[in-house]
């Protein structure tokens, strides 16, 4: 979590290797990535960018993704990133079409469809990178639910702006102007850095105005 512009995305692209590292270095399963060549490297994972496109194809063909999976696999893909209900009410269902850049959906269906894609191949490694933005609490706490309950061996790594969507992962960094400024637990976190501890209270004062309105 972090300010925009304070580097959350920097080290998605460097763990995916978009650019290598000027110093230091980044190690998997005790491999040093830029040793492992990139289609096993980028195989590891499952990504949502937070500017992440849609084809112009079906639902079924933007989750399938060129990957050749089964219909059960892109169904239950669907259902644990929560868009199975909305694509049930579509006329065609998985065969309904999406337009270019998903612009026949709403960004809550079109980041849901974009989970759908990143979960089917069951990643070793899911990066979110503010993928539930979109979505409302209710929608981000469920989705958050089913990942605790069907993907507990996969590494989750988290960018978001809503510390509800991180305050439950086991380590979370707080970045400032590409610096760490805090590293640890929700509960440590709110006793240890300043910042993080401003925009729990920023957050969860704007919660209550909603909740009472």
């Amino acid at each position: 979590i972090g300010a925009t512009g304070s580097g959350k995305s920097t080290i998605v692209n460097l763990l995916l290797r978009f650019y290598d590292t000027d110093k230091g270095s980044i190690w998997i399963d005790g491999r040093r990535i830029d040793t492992v060549p990139y289609q096993e490297l980028r195989e590891l994972f499952g990504v949502v960018f937070q500017n992440d496109y849609l084809m112009a194809a079906s639902m079924e063909e933007n989750i399938d993704f060129f990957r050749g999976l089964t219909r059960e696999e892109i169904t239950r893909a669907a259902g644990h990133a929560q868009a199975e209900a909305f694509i049930r009410e579509k006329e065609g269902r998985m065969d309904a079409k999406v337009a270019v850049r998903g612009n026949n959906l709403s960004g809550g269906q079109k980041q849901r469809i974009m989970i759908a894609m990143a979960l089917a191949a069951k990643p070793r490694i899911l990066i979110l990178d503010d993928a539930s933005s979109a979505l409302d609490y209710r929608t981000d706490a469920k989705l958050r639910k089913e990942l605790h309950a069907h993907f507990k061996d996969t590494t989750r790594i988290t960018i978001a702006q809503r510390i509800s969507a991180i305050q439950g992962a086991d380590h979370i960094l707080v970045l400032e102007d590409g610096k760490s400024i805090g590293y640890g637990t929700h509960q440590e976190l709110l006793a240890n850095c300043q910042e993080y501890r401003l925009i729990y209270e920023l957050q969860m004062g704007a919660d209550r105005e909603v909740a009472q309105a």
